[in-house]
């Protein structure tokens, strides 16, 4: 039988494990293994599945609904401009015809800076570019935007396994 979310969080709380949901921002950005910035905002974590209805002849009652094709949004980064920045050199090597597809990680962290959840995106590639809005009556940090094309995004299995050993996702587990 299976148990609702407030008895799961409940019963995970009482084994003395928190399930406070993790703060948006406190992130982090890799590309192949490489931290690729202090990113301040990341947008795009999003996919969709058509739905197709499909009616059979003489039921005028009745739609079926079956799954289509699975689309991604693609990602935007924000960052401030810095000296050393790889998503640039990766979107100039993307205008001057050299494609590199590279597969990524974006890593939530828990309250002590520990990475607990994390999306796994492949065969991404800058196609965007949008540098800093230059006004010299203002004080504000000079950002840029990077939005990557990609064939995937999914919430990284190791992820799950990382929380169980940790104690947090096993009570829930558990408990539903």
């Amino acid at each position: 039988m299976a148990l609702g979310v407030n008895t799961a969080a409940a019963a995970a709380q009482r084994m003395g494990v928190h399930l406070d949901p993790f703060k948006a921002y406190n992130f982090f950005v890799e590309v192949e293994g490489i931290l690729v910035g202090g990113f301040t905002s990341v947008r795009g974590l999003e996919s969709k599945m058509e739905v197709r209805t499909v009616r059979e002849g003489g039921v005028n009652d009745k739609e079926y609904k079956l799954g289509g094709q699975v689309t991604y949004s693609d990602i935007t980064l924000e960052s401030g401009i810095t000296a050393l920045d790889p998503v640039w050199l990766w979107y100039q090597s993307t205008l001057q015809g050299q494609i590199k597809r590279r597969n990524g990680s974006i890593y939530m962290l828990n309250d002590m800076g520990i990475p607990y959840v994390w999306y796994d995106f492949y065969n991404a590639w800058p196609i965007s570019w949008e540098g800093p809005a230059l006004d010299a009556s203002q004080t504000l940090v000079a950002t840029q935007r990077f939005v990557l094309a990609h064939e995937g995004i999914k919430k990284s299995l190791a992820a799950t396994g990382y929380a169980a050993a940790a104690g947090t996702a096993g009570a829930v587990a558990g408990a539903i």
